[in-house]
């Protein structure tokens, strides 16, 4: 208990005389049990009249002892303790049951800029924390714990399929497409596919209705690329039905263009012809582009001598802006080998002559067309 207490030479019972208010603590019991202490103010018993401090004079002590003093002191607080709190006190700060965060324990040190970077960050912790559906976000050891017993599971898939090709491939089943789009899983399933068979076309067949999704797959297109290069061109048909209706998308991208040239080089059908000329009559100039150009050279080296044609047509449109250019260059050469007789005088009759040699060898590109 602290009291408070005017010394001077009436001493301590005129100091309790003047006193208006005791302010002592009182305890405060929580929802928990615990028990906090929060100052009260309760009324004094005595006058009103605000108290005059009083200067202690210098000479012997008049009044009672110290101890006497102590003594009443004493005496006092247990009868205000004893008296019940009225409902007029005021609680002067409440205490909180609750233990303070140390981040927040530490806010009224902080100025409003870090007090923003603090709030910043934790809501940033909390985003991470939780995935998009609200589940929690594994942690990255049990992240890398899983992933490593994927890759244990691919290993023991790799030496059953080799020590017994049946029962490996009677496990792969249904797991096709998801291997397909893992980095070694991919190569476990061009493994599987490469033994051939009608094991392996079976597995083939579990990719239909991912095929456009596979070709844009930085890892799912190798797959592809070998079920059109291993596979008959029965097995593989599917691959070019779901490409249709897409050619320039295809062709366009950095992974899809190499599906469009296998096929181009194994699946010499009426459907992949049917998918040469949804490309070319676009009417769009691919033959700048950097992966499309790729996909017009196959048709130079593989396709039908239409197409040949067309593209040879293409390219004359703007023959001297092909000859230069670090892509369409090389159709250049392509078309001067692969294309028709007819074809090849029109393109040598128009870069022929000398001074159209000279500059084409004056260029960084047009030297290798010269």
């Amino acid at each position: 208990m602290f009291s408070m207490s005017m010394p001077g030479m009436a001493g301590a019972e005129q100091g309790l005389s003047h006193m208006q208010q005791v302010i002592y603590w009182v305890p405060k019991s929580s929802v928990s049990g615990n028990a906090t202490w929060s100052p009260q103010i309760l009324p004094g018993p005595f006058h009103t009249e605000t108290p005059q401090m009083e200067m202690p004079t210098v000479g012997p002590t008049v009044g009672p002892t110290v101890s006497a003093v102590a003594a009443q002191d004493a005496q006092r607080s247990e009868v205000l303790l004893q008296t019940p709190v009225e409902a007029s006190c005021t609680l002067v700060t409440p205490c909180s049951t609750e233990a303070p965060d140390d981040d927040l324990a530490s806010a009224p040190r902080m100025s409003s800029s870090a007090a923003r970077r603090l709030r910043r960050k934790r809501a940033l912790e909390r985003s991470r924390g939780v995935h998009e559906h609200g589940h929690v976000r594994q942690d990255g050891a049990v992240e890398r714990s899983e992933r490593s017993s994927c890759d244990l599971t691919i290993d023991e898939l790799r030496v059953e399929l080799r020590r017994n090709t049946a029962r490996g491939m009677q496990r792969l089943r249904g797991q096709v497409w998801r291997l397909s789009r893992d980095a070694a899983g991919c190569r476990l399933v061009q493994e599987a596919l490469e033994l051939g068979g009608r094991e392996a076309v079976d597995l083939a067949h579990e990719l239909q209705g991912h095929v456009l999704e596979a070709v844009t797959c930085p890892h799912a297109n190798y797959v592809v690329q070998k079920v059109v290069s291993h596979l008959s061109v029965a097995a593989s048909s599917f691959v070019v039905r779901e490409l249709q209706g897409n050619a320039v998308r295809v062709a366009k991208h950095r992974f899809a263009c190499r599906i469009f040239c296998r096929l181009l080089e194994f699946s010499g059908t009426s459907a992949t012809s049917q998918l040469v000329d949804e490309l070319l009559e676009t009417g769009e100039n691919l033959c700048t582009h950097s992966f499309a150009h790729h996909v017009i050279q196959s048709i130079l080296e593989h396709g039908e001598e239409r197409h040949k044609h067309l593209i040879a047509k293409m390219l004359t449109s703007e023959l001297w802006t092909h000859a230069t250019h670090k892509n369409s260059s090389y159709l250049i050469e392509k078309a001067l080998c692969y294309c028709s007789q007819q074809d090849q005088e029109v393109l040598v009759g128009k870069l022929g002559h000398p001074e159209a040699l000279l500059d084409l060898a004056l260029n960084q590109y047009g030297s290798f067309v010269a």
